[in-house]
Order: structure tokens, then sequence, then C-alpha cells
């Protein structure tokens, strides 16, 4: 190669010789470095995302918990919350020992006239202040609800009542004339002692409420019980666990409508998508209070009915989704180079379009659940959704009568769902980061 002499931007001459075009690394093997990285998988790469998003991680033990709630509580706690108990209606709900003042299924009474006191369970009474106003005397006190439920009282029976527990071996009475002969054979027996006979000759006795009642030992409601004496922590996690169950099923068939609704709006666009898009506007434009009530009046007042009716315009926000994902993605580079190889219509909706949409419209179909519970609430307490259920709704309808005198009713089965649709955001919301980047803090 000959020299060649030039002018640097300066206008100073220099040369090039053959030296210079020489590759630095001639002499050297060429060859790809091996990876200092273990290879990963999408799933293992998004599974590491949204384990750093410490509130999603929190929100999903959340879940995980009521959902485990909601399936074992009404395996394996024995009360009975199909039929009604008269003698256990509306009992404070109780965590911790009577008379800590919080939580200890106690309720305060104020302004009771004091000759009304013996109305009242005598033992059941912790506090009592006593004074007069206007001449009249009142009496302020703390009441053990539990005591008066299930502790001891003084009831007079007649005899057959008694003679069901002798003849099953739970006690004796050998004279009738003789409170003192009674002998309690069996901690079963209610009767636990036997005080004396009345003028009408039957006995008066001190009976275990409790053990009348088929209780082993004096049961604690967490939640209280309602007016028809069902525990209200069974019956709201019993209705939880329908509601989830009626929740996913609706969002399932929400999802794969809304899906195909989108992906052929999304993909073929012009004429079709104009079409489609107008039937959805048009659709949408139906309160679904309105959906519901035309569905419920016209087709009957069932289950099926009523998911029929949130499925009628519940897909709309999975095609939406869908369809702007399509246009997103349906141009870019390796959609064109497979529709030149010849690739199908179908091929290039779920081999190379819809795989890279799946991310967000998966997190919006997770976040469609509490967004169904939390519908099917409402309706129910409107009167308009699952009727003669256990679902939140319908045992917030019927207890929304005692919202001033026993709160408890409407405040733990509210916190309970409160806490399921921020647990199932604070989720969705990871998982959205985790699976699509490229969203990271948008709403």
């Amino acid at each position: 190669m000959e020299n060649i002499t030039m002018k640097d931007a300066y206008g100073n001459d220099f040369v090039l010789t053959s030296d210079d075009f020489t590759l630095v690394q001639s002499d050297v093997n060429i060859h790809d470095t091996k990876l200092e990285t273990k290879p990963t998988t999408f799933v293992k790469d998004a599974f590491r995302r949204f384990c750093k998003n410490k509130s999603s991680i929190v929100g999903a033990i959340i879940i995980l918990i009521i959902v485990l709630l909601a399936i074992f509580v009404p395996v394996f706690n024995t009360y009975d919350v199909k039929n009604s108990h008269p003698s256990e209606t509306l009992v404070m709900p109780k965590l911790f020992k009577s008379g800590t003042g919080f939580w200890d299924g106690t309720k305060e009474f104020k302004r009771i006239d004091y000759n009304a006191l013996s109305e009242y369970n005598q033992k059941a009474i912790l506090k009592m202040k006593v004074y007069e106003e206007n001449g009249v005397k009142l009496v302020d006190f703390v009441y053990d609800d539990y005591e008066a439920h299930y502790g001891e009282v003084e009831r007079s029976f007649d005899w057959l009542f008694i003679e069901r527990y002798i003849n099953n071996g739970w006690c004796e009475f050998s004279d009738r004339t003789n409170p003192a002969t009674f002998k309690l054979l069996d901690n079963k027996c209610p009767v636990r002692e036997v005080l004396s006979i009345g003028d009408d000759g039957k006995p008066v006795v001190i009976l275990s409420q409790y053990r009348y009642l088929g209780y082993k030992s004096a049961p604690s409601f967490l939640f209280g019980t309602n007016e028809q004496g069902r525990d209200i922590f069974k019956l709201a996690f019993s209705g939880l666990l329908k509601s989830l169950f009626f929740a996913m099923v609706i969002a399932a068939i929400c999802f794969i409508f809304g899906l195909i609704w989108g992906a052929i709006s999304g993909y073929f666009g012009g004429n079709v998508d104009l079409f489609m898009e107008r039937f959805t506007d048009i659709l949408g434009g139906v309160p679904m209070i309105i959906v519901v009530t035309l569905c419920r009046l016209h087709l009957g007042d069932s289950l099926l009915v009523f998911g029929f009716a949130l499925c009628l315009t519940g897909w709309m926000g999975t095609a939406g989704r869908t369809r702007t994902q399509f246009y997103r993605f349906k141009g870019r580079e390796y959609v064109l180079a497979s529709r030149t190889l010849g690739a199908s219509d179908t091929r290039l909706i779920f081999r190379h379009i819809l795989p890279n949409a799946l991310g967000t419209i998966v997190t919006s179909t997770v976040l469609m659940i509490p967004s169904l519970i939390f519908t099917e609430a409402s309706l129910s307490y409107l009167g308009l959704g699952l009727q003669g259920g256990d679902s939140f709704g319908t045992i917030l309808s019927d207890n929304q009568k005692f919202l001033k005198s026993y709160p408890m009713l409407i405040v733990f089965p509210s916190i309970v769902i409160s806490l399921l649709m921020i647990s199932f955001n604070l989720f969705g919301n990871g998982l959205r980061d985790a699976l699509n980047p490229s969203l990271k803090g948008s709403d």
C-alpha cells in the first residue's frame, strides 16, 4: 500500500502508511465469551421483580391468609350457621377476657331505671354506678353478655325437664321433695344444683346455660352473633368463599370473551373495529343497576341470572385493554416479518402479538376479582344481588338496621372485604410491574 498524504481539520499534513491499517487483534483468536450471569426465563425474571416490591408481597400474604380462612373456617368451626339460634341473638364479639374494657364481650348500659335491674342477670353485671336524676334512681353498668347468655342462672322447670337428664344417667334425684337428694353424676348435665321445690311443685334449679344449649364449654364469638344467633365470623368467611368462587368464575368468563373480542377488534381494525367499538360504547352506556334489574325482571332471580347480568358488561374492560395492546404490537417488525413469511392471522394473533400483551391483560383480570366481589356486595346490599344466600352483600344488607345499636355486625364484615380489596390492588400493581416493567408506577 502506498503512503497517502492528507490534511487534518487544522490544515496540517499527515501521512497514512500501511501500518495504520493493521488489525490490532490479528494474532488473537476471537470467540464469544462465556456469560457470567446464569440464564433465566421470563417467569423467573418477573418473579424476581415481584419479590422486590414489598407492598405487593404484603398484599399477597394477606390475600393468602384471607383465602385460607375462607376455606378452613367453615370446615373447622362447627357452629351451625344454617339454622337460627333464638337464645343466642346479638351476642357481643369477644377476643379478650371479660372486664378488660376492649373487645371483651361486654356492653355498657346507661340511664337504666334502678328498679329494672331485676330483669338482668345479676351475675353478669361487672361495674355499676348508681345516681339520682330528677328524683329518679338511675344506674349505669357494664354487662357481661357471655355470662348472661352462657353462665349459670336460677330457673324453675317442670319435672319432665329433669327426668330427661336422669334417664340419660347424668344425675339422680331420689327424693323429689328433698332438694338435698339431687346428685350430679356427669359434668355434661345442665342442671348443676336443685335449690328448692316451689309452691307449684316445680324444682328451682341452677342451670348451666351453655351446657343446656349443647356446648362442651362456654363459646366465644370473635365477631359476635347476628339477629338469628349465627356466628358472624363463620358466616363472613363462608360468605367470602362463595363470593370468591363466584367472582373467579365470572372473571374467567369475562376474560375469555373480552380477550377474543379485543383481539379481533385490535388486529383487523378498520370497519370491523369501528363497528365493534360502537357496539361496546352503546352497551357500556347502560348503568350496571339497570342491566341487573332488567335481567331479574325478565329472567328471574337466581344465581345464574345474576352472573349473566354481570357478564353482559364485565368483559368490556378486558376487551379495551386487549384492543389497545394489539394496536401497540401489530405493527412491530417481527409481526411484519412473520406476515411476510406467510404466517396466518391466527398464528400472528396467538403466537406473536398476544404473548407480548398478556402481562398487562392478566394483571387487569386479577384486579377484576375484587371489583366483582365489591360489585356483588354493593348490589346485594341494595337488594339487587344474590338473595337468600350468605354472600358479603346479603350479610351487610341483613344487618344494616343494626348499624347504630350493634355496629359490629356491619364493621367486621366490612373490614374483611376492605382488607381484601386493598390487598388485591397491591398484589395487582406488583404483578403489573413484574410482568411489564415499562408500566411501573402507572395507574
